[in-house]
């Protein structure tokens, strides 16, 4: 009976021993399932893609460094730093470090650096902020061309005596132009003062905070006094222009009943000399 109990032990501890080793063989394989699986979803996708917008009937191009992987984004900041530097922009650099997501952008050059979960959405909100920029940019370029012939305008807005119809059509065009970019500030303008989002997502982060360290809001308030003032001068020039030609076309219809009343007279003197001499 002894020898049959010790049997009996030996067998229900090898048994003991085989499920043990079972199971570390398949934690362990488990284990490697799940870091196959990790490394499959975070890979490193780098792509350099040349990128235009039409602006105002203006097509401005830029390159767009785009970088997904679920690496630290500190290690990618010095290369995209390298990269816009390397393309001459001579604009001041904008950096930004949202949620793990890294923007450096120019208006010549942009790079973005997140993880491939939320690339789809920063770069919407990067393509979107740069596509405002460019038209206020726009603006801003046709606005300067348009204080080109601001002071010599200026006395056509206290008076108006010229009789060259050149002169009032170029008047004329300056005030359409002028009330085309109001047209146009007025339109971009819900797009720079979006609210922010509640609760915040990177998107809304990533729009907000670029549209603030390019001073959108300022310089779109600057553009809208500068055409103020522009069209103001335009308003009284056509009013001055309209008064000059009623006052010319009153003059012109005055010489043209003296000349009737006259031809009348003498017509009047001929019947009366001849009923004379009769």
């Amino acid at each position: 009976m002894l020898q049959a109990g010790s049997q009996r032990w030996q067998q229900e501890a090898k048994s003991k021993t085989s499920m043990n080793t079972f199971k570390a063989d398949d934690s362990k394989n488990v284990t490697l399932e799940r870091n196959d699986t990790a490394s499959v979803d975070s890979p490193l996708h780098r792509q350099v893609e040349e990128i235009s917008f039409q602006s105002l009937s203006i097509e401005t191009k830029a390159e767009f460094l785009k970088i997904s992987t679920d690496e630290n984004i500190e290690k990618y900041l010095n290369e995209c730093i390298a990269w816009i530097e390397a393309g001459n922009s001579a604009s001041n650099t904008i950096t930004l470090e949202v949620y793990g997501t890294l923007v450096v952008w120019t208006p010549a050059r942009m790079a973005l650096v997140t993880s491939p979960r939320n690339f789809r959405n920063a770069e919407c909100a990067v393509l979107e902020f740069t596509k405002t920029a460019f038209e206020l940019t726009a603006i801003e370029h046709l606005l300067s061309a348009a204080w080109e012939h601001y002071e010599d305008d200026l006395p056509c807005g206290f008076s108006f005596h010229n009789s060259d119809a050149s002169t009032a059509a170029a008047l004329s065009n300056r005030y359409v132009q002028a009330m085309s970019l109001s047209g146009k500030i007025s339109r971009l303008s819900p797009r720079i003062h979006l609210p922010p989002e509640h609760p915040p997502t990177l998107a809304g982060q990533l729009g907000e905070r670029l549209r603030e360290r390019s001073r959108l809001v300022d310089r779109e308030e600057f553009v809208d006094e500068q055409i103020d003032t522009i069209i103001r001068l335009y308003e009284t020039t056509g009013q001055r222009v309209s008064e000059y030609t009623i006052a010319h076309r009153e003059y012109i219809l005055i010489w043209v009943i003296v000349l009737l009343l006259g031809a009348e007279i003498l017509l009047l003197l001929t019947d009366l000399l001849s009923s004379t001499g009769n």
